[in-house]
């Protein structure tokens, strides 16, 4: 069907020299139910001599399981979509007289499909892959075909809402904010001596999904409450009192954790893993993009402890979390949900103080409406925000080794 406005959007247009197949398609990240479009340049005298018939090209989308068996791989796929496009044939192209034709090519993804996934664990992986790959098929059962394959990247459209809060967070959140918190009592000695006590807070946009890649302003307090001491404590002990507040952001570690499940036939997997964020709170690397302001201590007395009294001293970080990260997905065959855990060590053993937020990531992006007139090189993305996010995939996803690729036909 043509559905990009073109009169012939498969129509082969004569262009310069180049391999036997060349296949154009932009490096950005795809979103469920877009139309796919792109070129492949066809060299027709490496084609004849290389007995070449047709060119195809595929859409191909599979979950896939493997898993090291003594000294081979076993692998599992459930091929969820299979598009096939004939853009060439030798019998019926028409003469150019040109020794390298381009023909474009569209295919349309699905509206409904889960997000490009990939986990690795020892022997053992799942992942569900997309790919682009154009096939060239030759003459006689001694000819191998000659592929080109791409491997893309594939997320689901955002929801109105969702846009609606995309849209929202760039502008600079104006919305209400929602706090989680938690303390904890520690102390310096093992066994013996008072307990003090100490807070996080972190407070952030009052949103049940945050969209992936896009920064997502927070607000972070951690607060921390001395044993009863003496007023001239602080000032005696050059602010080294216990238990200090972390001097930086890089000293919060922050990390976001994957768990789920993935079925592939008869066969299940556990997803767990997780990712140290990047360039925000817990990187060293990071640290001059968040804001941070220390309280001034404050002195409490207690008197019930005589001429004693707490002291009160507080850091603040604000700035912006990114979760460049697969979004969140839940369907009968595969599941997986993010926990975003911030942890603060003191001094002393198991001094530690933890805070855990359920995360939801959604894409953020709808999906971009086809280029007029069909595929053009250099041409602009056609949504004014601009492609989606790329997503934080392992090289295992993008080498494909992963995947069953069905190279039968």
């Amino acid at each position: 069907m043509n559905t990009s406005g073109d009169p012939n959007p498969h129509q082969c247009s004569p262009q310069g020299s180049g391999e036997v197949l060349t296949l154009h398609f932009a490096d950005y990240v795809r979103v469920a139910g877009e139309l796919l479009q792109g070129q492949v340049d066809i060299d027709l005298a490496k084609a004849a001599h290389d007995k070449i018939e047709n060119v195809r090209v595929k859409l191909r989308e599979g979950a896939s399981r493997r898993q090291r068996d003594r000294d081979s791989f076993q692998t599992q796929t459930v091929q969820l979509v299979r598009e096939d496009q004939t853009i060439w044939d030798q019998f019926n192209a028409p003469p150019t007289g040109a020794q390298v034709v381009s023909c474009p090519f569209q295919l349309r993804l699905p509206p409904n499909l889960p997000p490009s996934f990939h986990y690795h664990q020892f022997s053992r992986s799942v992942a569900i892959t997309y790919s682009i790959e154009v096939v060239g098929s030759r003459h006689g059962l001694l000819h191998a075909n000659r592929r080109v394959r791409k491997v893309i990247s594939v997320v689901p459209a955002a929801s109105e809402w969702e846009l609606g809060a995309a849209s929202a967070l760039r502008q600079g959140w104006a919305g209400p904010w929602k706090p989680f918190s938690n303390n904890k009592d520690v102390r310096h000695g093992i066994l013996i001596g008072e307990h003090s006590q100490v807070k996080m807070e972190l407070t952030v946009p009052d949103l049940p999904s945050y969209p992936m890649g896009l920064g997502i302003p927070f607000k972070l307090a951690v607060l921390t409450h001395t044993k009863p001491v003496h007023e001239g404590d602080l000032e005696h002990k050059h602010g080294k009192l216990f238990p200090p507040p972390p001097e930086s952001s890089s000293k919060v570690e922050a990390r976001i954790y994957r768990r789920g499940r993935m079925h592939v036939r008869n066969k299940s997997e556990d997803v767990d893993e997780h990712y140290d964020l990047q360039g925000s709170l817990g990187d060293e690397a990071g640290h001059a993009a968040v804001q941070t302001t220390f309280d001034d201590p404050v002195f409490a007395p207690t008197p019930e402890h005589g001429d004693k009294g707490v002291w009160t001293r507080g850091v603040r970080f604000e700035g912006n979390l990114f979760f460049p990260y697969t979004p969140t997905f839940s369907a009968e065959t595969v599941e997986w949900q993010y926990t975003l855990r911030l942890k603060v060590d003191f001094p002393g053993l198991g001094n530690h103080l933890e805070l855990e937020v359920p995360i939801h990531i959604d894409s953020g992006c709808g999906f971009p409406p086809p280029f007029q007139g069909g595929w053009q090189p250099n041409a602009m993305y056609t949504l004014a925000t601009g492609p989606p996010p790329m997503i934080k995939l392992p090289s295992g996803y993008w080498n494909g080794d992963d995947h069953d690729w069905d190279e039968d036909n």
